[in-house]
C-alpha cells in the first residue's frame, strides 16, 4: 500500500520521492508545451525545466520537513511532499510561480514559528520582508499581509510592536529599490495592487478526459479533506488546532489572490496551503481503505494527465 508507506520517517523515502521526481519531470520533456517555448537559445527550455524540477523538489522536502518539525501533523510522514508534487500536475514551465511559493515557504515558517514567542519581532520582521520582495515582482501577494496579523492573533502574542515592524519591513526592500533607481534616474517603482474579479478565469474550457478525471478525483478529495479537517479539528492540540487555523486563512487568501488577479497562474500559490489539508486527510482519515484508493486515484491520474500532454 503506497499511502501507508509514506506514513513514516523513513529516510529511503526520500531516494524513492527523488525518482519518482525525475520521472514525473522528465514527462514534461515531451510535452507539446515544452517543445513550443519560443527561444533563441537551445538550452533555454531545458534551464527552465531543470529550475522547476529543482526547486518544486526541493519545495515538496521542505514542506514535508516543515509540517513534521512544527507540529502541524504530528505523525511522522512523507505525504505533505508527495501530495505537493502531484498537485503541480497541469503546471509545466511557470518558473515565475515557483519561485514566489517556495519564497512563500519561508514566509510560512515565520508564520508558524511564532507559536508561543512572547516577542517575535524578528519573525513578524522577516515574514513581512519576504512578502514585500516578492511584491516588487507580483504586486498582489501583499494581499497575504494581514496573515501577519493573523498568526499573532491566534499564537496569543499580538503586539503593537509587531506590527509598526511589519509595516517597516514592507518599505525596507523598496528604500532600496528606490536608491538604485534614483541614481538611474529611473521612474521609481510602486506596488501596484489591481483588485479586478476575473469571470473568464471561472469559465469552464474544453477538458480533455484526463483533465477531467484529475480535476474530478481532486476535487472529491478537497471536499472530504475540509470535511475531515473542521469535523475533527477539536481533537488536535493546540499547536497544530491553531496552525491548521492559520492554513485555512492561507488557503482563503491564496484563493482571493487568484480571483482578483490578472494573472491566471497566481492558482499556483494556492497548492502550498491546499496540499497540507489534503494531507491531513490522507494521514488521519479513520478508514484507511478509503484515503488509500483516494490516493492511488490521485496518484494514477496525475501520471495519465502528464502523458496525456504528450
Amino acid at each position: 500500500m503506497i499511502l501507508k508507506s509514506l506514513k513514516n520517517s523513513h529516510s529511503y523515502l526520500i531516494v524513492i520521492f527523488l525518482i519518482f521526481s525525475i520521472i514525473f519531470f522528465t514527462l514534461i520533456f515531451f510535452t507539446k508545451e515544452f517543445q513550443n517555448i519560443e527561444t533563441n537559445n537551445v538550452l533555454y527550455p531545458f534551464l527552465i525545466l531543470f529550475s522547476v524540477f529543482l526547486i518544486t523538489t526541493f519545495h515538496c522536502i521542505g514542506l514535508n520537513n516543515l509540517i513534521y518539525e512544527k507540529d502541524v501533523i504530528k505523525k511522522p510522514n512523507f505525504v505533505v511532499g508527495m501530495v505537493y508534487l502531484l498537485l503541480t500536475t497541469p503546471f509545466i514551465n511557470n518558473l515565475q510561480m515557483v519561485v514566489f511559493s517556495f519564497g512563500l515557504l519561508y514566509f510560512l515558517y515565520s508564520l508558524l514559528e511564532m507559536f508561543k514567542k512572547k516577542k517575535p519581532f524578528s519573525l513578524a520582521f522577516n515574514s513581512s520582508m519576504i512578502l514585500s520582495i516578492i511584491s516588487i515582482f507580483f504586486p498582489n501577494i501583499l494581499l497575504l499581509f494581514p496573515l501577519i496579523i493573523i498568526a499573532l492573533i491566534i499564537f496569543g502574542n499580538i503586539d503593537w510592536r509587531c506590527f509598526v515592524i511589519s509595516l517597516v519591513a514592507i518599505i525596507v526592500p523598496y528604500l532600496f529599490l528606490w536608491t538604485y533607481q534614483s541614481m538611474n534616474n529611473d521612474t521609481l517603482l510602486m506596488p501596484n495592487i489591481e483588485l479586478e474579479f476575473q469571470f473568464n478565469l471561472l469559465k469552464i474550457p474544453d477538458f480533455s478526459i484526463s483533465e477531467i478525471l484529475w480535476f474530478s478525483v481532486l476535487g472529491i478529495i478537497i471536499l472530504r479533506s475540509v470535511l475531515e479537517l473542521f469535523l475533527w479539528i477539536y481533537k488536535k492540540s493546540i499547536r497544530s488546532r491553531s496552525s491548521f487555523f492559520l492554513i485555512s486563512f492561507y488557503l482563503l487568501f491564496s484563493v482571493l489572490i487568484f480571483l482578483f488577479s490578472k494573472n491566471s497562474e497566481s492558482v499556483f500559490l494556492i497548492i502550498c496551503p491546499l496540499s497540507i489539508i489534503i494531507s491531513n486527510f490522507f494521514v488521519y482519515f479513520k478508514y484507511s481503505k478509503i484515503s488509500e484508493f483516494l490516493f492511488l486515484l490521485l496518484l494514477f491520474s496525475s501520471i495519465f494527465y502528464r502523458v496525456s500532454m504528450i
